[in-house]
């Protein structure tokens, strides 16, 4: 049996950033000059951060060394060692803050780029066939975006996230029209007893395990049950739309009442009442640790941990190898029996990464792109057509990348 595992190289191609682009986009937002007359502006309204703090942050993100998750690390550890209790929730905030920027430029990202992405996937379809072979086919994703599903309800490959139920939540808009969003949901209760909905064995699908959190998963109520965007019918472009309609209402609502909460959604529910939809992104450098708050589920590593022993075979798309809670992971599993492969593909990959090369026998890389990797899969047949139009694409998303870190 297969296994997927992607990271952030696996949607390159669909129009979402690699680590060094969305650094570049952080930093070019997020000037000095703009976070300045940000914390200012927060001052006047009894807010606002210390200028020790505002010059820790802008240090930074001046230290061209350091992408995002290696700042937002930095000042989790700050934050850990802060003795001052106020200088420490100030620390907090900033890490609220920065999630909520790199939630903001994802979710533009993934709007900006759905019609793109979905022609994109146009290259991934090959994933069904490994969908039918493998029953389930278990994905374990780190990427916040929307990628996965899209391509299931393109390809039209049954899904689950291991959320149990369906519910229609109302939002009213700032208007007081009523809003319907398709949420499916996964209790507190249900993740303490292990109720979780997959595919089971032999059964058609595709098992998503989102360990990062994700743009269309938040965490609900004070016993932190969680939702996830569904797609209207066979429509992949509405988890976007819907997105979009979710962080329409709480901009408007923030505009109207003159309050917006970093980190978290504002509605209106049917009553009139202000809820809080609190966004799952989990990024830095201590992930899955006691020592902060986090709202991704640590379940959900386990589920990682416990499923990843049915496949004979992970094939890991985009990912470079630098989160030591998943590192450790598959190293362990690759550890337990010799016949267990693990696959890399990367464009960049020339040799065993360095932390698994005590299991060099086990690891075989493939210097490939996610579109090229899954288009090998087909034997490579394409159209003229096809071949014309991935070319368009890529060169078009090339010029992108070279864009934004040239302004880096």
């Amino acid at each position: 049996m297969k296994a997927l595992f992607i990271g952030a190289g696996a949607t390159y191609d669909c129009g979402m950033p690699l680590v060094g682009e969305l650094t570049a986009e952080i930093r070019r937002w997020l000037t000095p000059e703009k976070l300045t007359l940000f914390n200012e502006n927060w001052k006047c309204q009894g807010g606002g951060w210390s200028s020790d703090v505002i010059c820790t942050l802008i240090s930074l993100l001046k230290n061209k060394s350091l992408h995002y998750e290696n700042i937002i690390g930095a000042i989790e550890v700050e934050y850990s060692r802060e003795r001052d209790k106020d200088k420490r929730q100030e620390y907090y905030a900033v890490l609220g803050f920065l999630l909520q920027v790199v939630y903001g430029l994802l979710l533009e990202r993934q709007v900006i780029n759905a019609r793109y992405a979905l022609s994109a996937l146009d290259d991934f379809t090959s994933l069904k066939e490994m969908a039918e072979e493998n029953k389930p086919l278990w994905v374990f994703s780190l990427n916040h975006d929307c990628i996965i599903e899209m391509l299931a309800t393109k390809t039209e490959i049954p899904l689950k996230s291991g959320f149990n139920e369906s519910i229609n939540l109302t939002m009213r808009a700032a208007d007081g029209s009523p809003q319907n969003i398709a949420f499916e949901r996964l209790s507190r209760s249900s993740i303490d007893s292990n109720s979780f909905d997959f595919f089971r064995h032999g059964e058609f699908g595709i098992n998503l395990v989102k360990l990062h959190g994700s743009l269309d998963i938040f965490g609900q109520d004070d016993e932190l049950n969680y939702l996830k965007v569904k797609p209207l019918g066979n429509d992949p472009e509405s988890y976007i739309a819907q997105l979009k309609l979710i962080d329409k209402i709480n901009q408007d609502i923030s505009v109207r009442d003159g309050v917006g909460c970093t980190n978290e959604n504002i509605y209106e529910d049917e009553r009139g009442e202000i809820q809080f939809l609190r966004k799952s992104l989990l990024s830095g450098a201590h992930k899955f640790t006691k020592k902060l708050s986090q709202i991704a589920p640590s379940e959900f590593l386990s589920l990682f941990k416990g499923n990843l022993n049915y496949a004979d075979e992970l094939i890991c798309i985009g990912y470079s190898f630098g989160d030591k809670h998943i590192d450790e992971q598959i190293i362990e599993w690759m550890s337990f029996l010799k016949s267990r492969k693990l696959t890399v593909v990367n464009p960049g990959i020339k040799e065993c990464p360095d932390k698994m090369k005590h299991l060099s026998s086990q690891v075989y890389c493939k210097e490939l792109g996610a579109a090229d990797y899954f288009i090998q899969l087909k034997n490579g047949r394409s159209t003229a057509l096809q071949n014309a139009l991935r070319k368009i694409r890529a060169e078009a998303r090339e010029k992108i990348r070279r864009e934004l870190m040239s302004n880096a």
